[in-house]
């Protein structure tokens, strides 16, 4: 018997139009794969989808892959991931389950003495027992595990596995997409498979009361930091479990997307006039077409504003040449003269994309998720909240309080405590 194990497949996060069929490629791929190799249930433990109700493209995608799965019935059992998630309203997950394309696995309940008692819920087929805990936003995850009733889960029987999506300590990678890590003891000891989501990188350990505990990373995604991993031989896909009475094997199925090319350039103690003259000379030297380009600028300038690198320039050049797609990181490039940047683009997303990227790398803060890539994305969803529209018949201070939630939910705070 065999179940697959993918996650963080972020379905739409692209925006570009080459990026979009790449995600939605490596996606179908892997379903593909699913249904050839008859797998007996699959396990998507959160971020099956970039935010809770994506735009109606990628839900008829969605739907029309999961139809398939369906009918070659296979089961599939998921948990929220992080941007699943939403603290005031429902996701599209809720409508893949209303229709019986996918199982919500979570089934909680609460004690009389506070704690959080899980159900397990059974794998008609093989019999294998999977419980789990969806992925909560930044420092809530925590709260709920130290309430879990771990006792009565460790007690069953049988072939049992665990879904949860968030960050372990003693399995923390280098990849920017780790975030917020909890210590592996609030895990429920045990289980034979805890399949994890939330962490980009494939990353499979045994620990002593933890048996494989497996991240089976991003199939895509498409974040700078994924890409850049890409573009340096990081494998991508998901894993695929044979299993019996016990764990016989874990395997990792790599899944190709696309081909890629790096520019990185240090702008430490430069000036932008000799940035631009590297960027020039290391675009003369490559071959871009078909293939996504991935420019990195960082380091402090000694003088002038982070625009005055002149990155469009090398896009439109690199584009006119036939690349697929130009990705630019200059997160981390900031300048000794600080002051507020414009910044160009195709489309209103382009734009506000550049426009926080182009600022953030100059502002200090201690907080990690507040800079770089995640300050960016946190930023992007912040205003995405921020300018929905006032509902028909809704009241002002029902609205008002609607969006401060959603506010204060997109930041991980309690908007109670405001």
């Amino acid at each position: 018997m065999r179940f697959a194990h993918l996650s963080d497949i972020h379905l739409g996060f692209q925006k570009h139009e080459a990026l979009q069929k790449i995600e939605q490629d490596v996606f179908e791929k892997i379903c593909d794969q699913c249904i050839e190799r008859k797998i007996d249930f699959i396990l998507i433990p959160g971020d099956l989808f970039h935010v809770n109700i994506p735009e109606m493209r990628v839900q008829k995608f969605a739907f029309a892959k999961f139809r398939q799965i369906y009918d070659a019935k296979i089961p599939v059992y998921v948990v929220y991931g992080s941007h699943d998630f939403s603290p005031v309203s429902n996701s599209v997950i809720d409508l893949l389950a209303a229709v019986g394309y996918i199982t919500k696995v979570t089934k909680v309940k609460e004690s009389e003495n506070g704690k959080i008692v899980l159900d397990f819920l059974i794998d008609k087929k093989t019999g294998v027992k999977i419980a789990g805990l969806s992925g909560l936003k930044v420092g809530k995850d925590r709260e709920y595990y130290e309430k879990l009733d771990s006792d009565s889960l460790e007690a069953e029987s049988g072939l049992k596995i665990f879904l949860f999506h968030g960050g372990i300590t003693e399995m923390k990678t280098d990849s920017g997409m780790d975030g917020a890590n909890m210590p592996l003891s609030l895990l429920p000891k045990n289980f034979d498979y805890y399949a994890g989501g939330h962490m980009h990188k494939f990353n499979a350990q045994k620990f002593d009361d933890h048996p494989n505990v497996v991240y089976p990373g991003t199939p895509f995604a498409g974040y700078h930091s994924d890409l850049e991993d890409n573009a340096k031989g990081q494998r991508r896909g998901f894993v695929i479990v044979e299993f019996e009475e016990k764990i016989n094997k874990i395997e990792f199925v790599e899944v190709a997307n696309t081909s890629y090319k790096v520019i990185e350039v240090n702008a430490e103690n430069r000036i932008a006039e000799s940035v631009n003259k590297e960027l020039q000379d290391k675009i003369r030297d490559i071959d871009p077409a078909k293939q996504v380009i991935i420019i990195k600028v960082q380091g402090e300038m000694t003088k002038g504003k982070t625009a005055d690198v002149d990155i469009s320039t090398i896009r439109d050049e690199l584009n006119q040449k036939g690349a697929l797609m130009v990705n630019i990181n200059k997160n981390q490039l900031t300048s000794k003269e600080y002051s507020i940047t414009e910044a160009k683009g195709a489309n209103k997303e382009e734009i506000e994309t550049n426009v926080f990227s182009e600022n953030i790398g100059q502002l200090r803060f201690e907080q990690k998720n507040l800079i770089g890539e995640q300050g960016v994305q946190l930023a992007k969803k912040l205003l995405a909240g921020l300018v929905h529209q006032k509902l028909e018949n809704e009241k002002v201070a029902d609205y008002n309080s609607r969006i401060k939630e959603n506010a204060f939910g997109t930041l991980g705070l309690d908007s109670d405590a405001s």
